[in-house]
């Protein structure tokens, strides 16, 4: 078992022992390597369709309307159906179209930390990493108030989808948050189909190609909703273990506050010293050998990111976080044809509330009680992250 408050030496001896190894409790291969992450993620032969594995086929058999939403998502697409989806989805997610995104982004974390400037104590998942990249999508998705406070009561509660192995009062959660967001979401995308806008769910609708194929409505509303589960958790974690890390490593915080614009390449460090996803999941399509081991067809291979992002093979000096690190070819967002489409959102929401957080975080410090881990097989998240007036 992986402990969840530091993981770092059960991964380290993994991938120093078992690079590659058979979990029989997960009825998986672990790969804990940089090369075997990389061949696994980027090779041809490996399925991200959970119908390819018996185990998982049976799960979304089982399932109700959230878990089976995953379906019609990139997340859980092979080829030729991920190849198309992934062809219209990708104009609004380039880090062009992201960067015309900038001062609505800005806008956004500037009145998000207003009131936080005076405040004698923070919890930093609770005010400012999880508000955030909700308040973002808010805003880019264009809706009301009744559906702002929707979305910031039942957003929350997705994330069971996505557990490795979730309980079943968590399932339950996110398949209510599901229908409720789907019977909530549906009126505004059918209006927004006929009187186009400005905002993002305008743009998904009305992506299309040349020769006429277009994205469904029902692949629109699965698109949403997979940006408010998965795009959000990764944002929120990203946040709360980049002020974490920040301020158990001062000399990189105060580098950092003395050069702001060393702010991307910061982000690109924390994302790989405290990777928010811990896992990605393939099932694999043909027999082959992977690190010394006979992977048959069918069975499934989970790679341990938090192990992969702290290969000494790859990176120098793995366990020192440096935030002038150049290059950081991390695979905190995966790799290959499912490296993730919000990518370049995530790490825009992130830069920029790091970025206005700098002057504050000064005048913080941890408080004294320790930030408490998620207990979780599927996220490197913190529930909560306490800093008092220094």
């Amino acid at each position: 078992m992986i402990p969840t408050v530091d993981p770092y030496p059960t991964y380290r001896a993994l991938r120093e022992q078992h690079p590659v190894c058979w979990d029989g409790d997960l009825d998986a291969f672990l790969v804990s390597s940089y090369a075997g992450a990389s061949a696994v993620l980027r090779g041809p032969g490996w399925s991200s369709d959970p119908n390819r594995n018996p185990a998982l086929a049976a799960r979304f058999d089982r399932a109700e309307l959230g878990t089976q939403a995953l379906g019609t998502t990139l997340l859980t697409m092979d080829p030729p159906d991920h190849t198309r989806l992934r062809r219209l989805l990708t104009p609004p997610f380039t880090p062009r179209a992201i960067d015309a995104l900038h001062a609505r982004i800005t806008a956004v974390v500037k009145a998000a930390l207003a009131d936080l400037g005076s405040a004698g104590e923070v919890d930093v998942i609770a005010e400012i990493g999880y508000p955030i990249p909700l308040a973002v999508m808010c805003e880019l998705l264009d809706v009301d108030i009744e559906g702002a406070q929707l979305l910031r009561t039942e957003t929350p509660k997705l994330v069971g989808m996505l557990e490795f192995d979730p309980d079943e009062e968590a399932v339950l959660a996110a398949e209510e948050a599901t229908a409720s967001l789907a019977l909530h979401l549906l009126p505004i995308l059918g209006d927004r189909r006929r009187r186009p806008g400005e905002d993002l769910a305008s743009q998904l609708l009305g992506l299309g190609d040349d020769d006429g194929d277009a994205l469904a409505l029902d692949e629109v509303l699965a698109t949403t909703i997979l940006l408010l589960t998965a795009g959000h958790e990764t944002t929120a974690s990203l946040i709360g273990n980049g002020v974490l890390t920040l301020m158990e490593h001062p000399d990189q915080l105060q580098l950092l506050q003395r050069d702001p614009t060393l702010i991307k390449p910061a982000i690109e460090e924390i994302l790989r010293f405290e990777c928010p996803a811990k896992i990605v999941g393939r099932s694999n399509l043909i027999d082959r050998q992977l690190g010394g081991h006979t992977i048959r067809a069918g069975q499934r291979v989970l790679v341990l990111l938090g192990a992969v992002n702290r290969d000494p093979e790859q990176f120098r000096d793995p366990e020192c976080f440096d935030i002038t690190r150049t290059p950081a070819p991390h695979l905190a967002f995966g790799a290959g044809p499912h490296f993730c489409l919000g990518a370049a959102l995530s790490r825009a929401e992130a830069q920029e509330t790091l970025r206005q957080l700098l002057p504050l975080l000064t005048e913080w410090r941890l408080a004294p009680e320790a930030p408490a881990w998620r207990v979780s097989d599927s996220f490197r998240a913190l529930d909560n992250l306490h800093l008092v007036s220094a």
